[in-house]
């Protein structure tokens, strides 16, 4: 998957004071789950561009960021720079192979990342920290348009469910925890070139050899009068704190 999301860092989201639409909304509702990062530790997993990581990088002590896509890191490190953090350090790694200090992070987080997927990852993100935060897929996620792509490519979609396994890890494992669910609305509209790219970026990733052809016609059936192809989405995300 590294080279994949090296792919994908020239057009995934970046950092900005401001923030987009969800970073300000999600950090609210861990703000009412007694999440407060002023003056504490942080380990990032899977943080990718940073938008969450200097998000929190405003409050924190230090910020230990890690991703198995340099190219992620190096977005990260240009913002690093431009906005002037000095408590922020990346690693390029995975969660699997990033060595824990000795003294516990006041808080683990992942947010949107494959890096927490499994048991041995949602235990290691359970022993690293003293609260744990997981922003991931309810597994569901309303998408027309992509379900079209992959069933064209003979497969069917099934949406994200990161956060479904947690929360069955967690149950197994007899950790209480406190769940905010969150939908989102999105509209997304982009030139058919760059829907190209981001439509065979996402077959790929499902293991599926994008027929270029086959995907232009079906984004032709989503283009709207200016010539963008216009996708609606629904996301279900959880928002998973346990301690």
């Amino acid at each position: 998957m590294q080279n994949k999301w090296d792919q994908k860092a020239h057009r995934y989201g970046r950092y900005t004071p401001e923030g987009n639409d969800l970073e300000p909304v999600i950090c609210d509702l861990m703000a009412r789950m007694g999440v407060d990062f002023a003056g504490r530790t942080v380990v990032d997993i899977g943080c990718g561009t940073g938008i969450y990581t200097l998000r929190v990088a405003r409050k924190a002590s230090r910020v230990d960021a890690l991703d198995i896509s340099g190219e992620m890191l190096k977005v990260l490190e240009e913002d690093i720079a431009r906005y002037g953090f000095d408590n922020v350090r990346t690693f390029h790694v995975g969660w699997e192979d990033f060595p824990l200090p000795p003294t516990r992070y006041d808080y683990a987080l992942s947010t949107m990342s494959p890096a927490t997927r499994d048991p041995e990852g949602f235990a290691k993100m359970d022993r690293s920290a003293r609260t744990k935060i997981f922003l991931g897929w309810g597994a569901k996620r309303g998408t027309v348009l992509l379900e079209e792509l992959i069933a064209a490519h003979g497969s069917t979609y099934t949406p994200p469910n990161g956060a479904v396994r947690l929360r069955e890890w967690l149950e197994r494992e007899a950790i209480p925890y406190d769940l905010q669910e969150y939908p989102e609305e999105k509209v997304r509209s982009r030139p058919l070139a760059k829907a190209m790219e981001a439509y065979t970026w996402h077959l790929q990733t499902r293991d599926l050899t994008p027929d270029p052809k086959r995907i232009e016609a079906i984004l032709r059936k989503y283009m709207d009068e200016e010539g963008n192809v216009v996708e609606r989405v629904t996301n279900y995300f959880n928002l998973i704190v346990w301690r």
